[in-house]
């Protein structure tokens, strides 16, 4: 059997699930014009291995096959299949693109590594020239596969047209972090065949139970991507694909360095992200937020909560689109009095989740969550109490950033002072007015850089050796 073969029963296919009103359409219909798109570029001389590749591309898509048909028969099927399945059975009115990235993910994270199993022997593993000429076949399938995302964009906006502003807006996003997502899954793919074709040396008790891994990997991470809520900002968290645990990272196609962490961003173990910064920049960025915050100016308060968390904490551009969005979320419920402290910590939870994946610190997202809206509340408490105390609150911050930077309260007391007076001036804006042209936002701004600068000297001056000498 050829790809053409494989065009042909996957054309027939289509038309059944058409005709059954089966979700499962949107992924089948994306997977075949992908497949036709292949057959062009193979027919067209794209490839240094033709023939390789129509192996690789027919065991590829016959692992599909094969689950689909098991499904339809109602026979067991690998997990990240059944979690997608079981999601177009009981979610048909899922989003068409949510249906077509669970199946993307379970087709290219559980079915490719073991394709290019099938495909590619031990010794061709072990041979430079097999691996190079495989390489460059896998990358010119990268490029078809991204000529198609605007596409395939438009066919799913011809089932769902955009309605929101922020569907129109977030369509250019898509595509660039669709075609970010490919790239990623090659290097994970290729980790994982890696990985499984150590264990296929040991013998098949061995090939078997890895395996057996990468199914429960691949299936919890389709069954993350059914929960409600922004799936590509999920995406973006906690990357596209998984990764076998086992020995040193491998040199993926492309030339790449296989990453420990989701999302394709730096992972820069022990924060050493968190302690580098520059405090005018901050300050000003912060008194941006404030500023828009008090004005319920949400959209403003997005932007400079993108560049607030891009610059103070160094996460890669999709993870700070996460974060900011956090963040938004976690201030809006806070806002009205009383508001909901609990959802406020939830998004704070998650937002230093991020930063646990990108730096390998805070080590207790939940705690640092807590100590957030810790000194959120002691701020709220201060600003209505006439004549109280500042103290509270410098200690609530303290607190927070001795946890941040694993230092002691006493070392950036200094700087929550700072920013507690910062707030003093913002609280004097508040009840003035909230004039835009107010000289108190020149204050607030100076309050604010003198935490930072605080801040800045207290991390590096009491951070751990392992920190102050990489």
């Amino acid at each position: 059997m050829g790809i053409d073969d494989v065009i042909e029963r996957m054309t027939v296919l289509a038309g059944e699930l058409r005709q059954d009103g089966d979700a499962r359409l949107a992924f089948h219909a994306t997977y075949l014009r992908t497949t036709r798109a292949v057959a062009a570029a193979m027919r067209a001389g794209a490839f240094k291995d033709t023939d390789w590749v129509d192996r690789w591309d027919v065991a590829f898509a016959q692992l599909y096959l094969d689950a689909l048909d098991a499904s339809r028969r109602g026979d067991p099927v690998p997990e990240p299949w059944a979690v997608a399945f079981g999601a177009a059975a009981a979610r048909p009115d899922l989003p068409a693109v949510r249906h077509v990235l669970l199946g993307m993910n379970a087709h290219i994270n559980y079915d490719l590594p073991q394709a290019l199993l099938a495909v590619i022997s031990d010794a061709e593993f072990q041979d430079p020239a097999v691996c190079a000429c495989r390489e460059a076949d896998h990358r010119k399938i990268d490029e078809v596969l991204a000529v198609q995302v605007a596409a395939e964009d438009a066919e799913l906006q011809q089932l769902e047209p955009a309605t929101t502003w922020q569907d129109r807006a977030l369509q250019p996003v898509n595509r660039l972090a669709t075609r970010r997502f490919l790239r990623e899954s090659r290097a994970k793919v290729w980790a994982n065949a890696l990985e499984l074709n150590k264990a296929r040396k040991a013998g098949p008790e061995a090939y078997h139970s890895r395996l057996a891994q990468l199914e429960k990997l691949c299936g919890r991470r389709v069954a993350d991507l059914v929960r409600p809520g922004p799936v590509l900002l999920r995406l973006a968290a906690g990357g596209f694909g998984v990764r076998l645990s086992g020995g040193r990272p491998q040199a993926a196609p492309g030339g790449g360095r296989t990453s420990t962490g989701g999302g394709g961003g730096h992972t820069s173990k022990g924060g050493a992200g968190l302690r580098s910064f520059d405090p005018v920049k901050l300050g000003s960025l912060e008194t941006e937020l404030w500023v828009t915050y008090y004005r319920r100016q949400w959209v403003r308060f997005l932007v400079a909560s993108l560049r607030m968390v891009h610059g103070t904490f160094g996460m890669n551009w999709l993870r700070t689109c996460h974060g900011a969005w956090l963040v938004l979320r976690a201030n809006q419920l806070w806002a009205p009095k009383p508001g909901d402290p609990d959802g406020a910590r939830r998004c704070m939870t998650r937002f230093y989740a991020l930063l646990l994946l990108t730096h390998g610190e805070p080590a207790d997202p939940a705690r640092a969550a807590r100590l957030e809206v810790d000194w959120w509340a002691a701020h709220r408490e201060h600003q209505y109490a006439a004549g109280s105390g500042d103290g509270p609150l410098v200690t609530a911050l303290a607190r927070l950033y001795a946890h941040l930077y694993n230092t002691d309260e006493a070392a950036v007391r200094p700087a929550a002072q700072h920013r507690a007076r910062a707030m003093d001036i913002s609280d004097r804006w508040v009840t003035g007015g909230r004039e835009p042209g107010s000289p108190l936002i020149a204050e607030e701004r100076g309050e604010l850089i003198r935490c930072y600068t605080a801040l800045l000297a207290a991390v590096h001056r009491l951070a751990p050796l392992s920190h102050r000498l990489r």
